[in-house]
C-alpha cells in the first residue's frame, strides 16, 4: 500500500525523469517556468521511444541518483524500489 501511495504522489516526476520531458513534472509540479537540465528536445524523445534501449538508461540513472546521490531516504527507496540501498543493483 505504501509503494502505490508513493507512486500516486511522485508519478509526475517519475514521468519526467524516464521520459526526459522539459517541463511537465519538474519538482513534481504539473508545468515548470523554467526547461530542466535533463529534458530532451522532440526528435530525441521520439528517437527514444522506438530504440526503448534510451528508456531503459533513464530507468537505471534514477535508480543510480536514488541509491549513490541520496535523493531519496533508505525508507522511500526502500519502498518505491523493493530492496535496500545496500543490496547490489539490479542488471536489467
Amino acid at each position: 500500500m505504501t509503494r502505490i501511495r508513493h507512486i500516486l504522489r511522485y508519478w509526475k516526476l517519475g514521468v519526467h525523469l524516464v521520459l526526459r520531458t522539459r517541463r511537465f513534472g519538474v519538482n513534481n509540479e504539473w508545468w515548470s517556468s523554467f526547461d530542466s537540465i535533463f529534458g530532451w528536445g522532440l526528435c530525441r524523445k521520439l528517437w527514444s521511444v522506438i530504440l526503448v534501449g534510451p528508456i531503459i538508461d533513464n530507468v537505471r540513472l534514477v535508480e543510480f541518483r536514488a541509491r549513490q546521490c541520496h535523493f531519496m531516504s533508505d525508507e522511500e527507496y526502500e519502498v518505491i524500489f523493493g530492496r535496500k540501498k545496500t543490496d547490489p543493483p539490479l542488471t536489467y
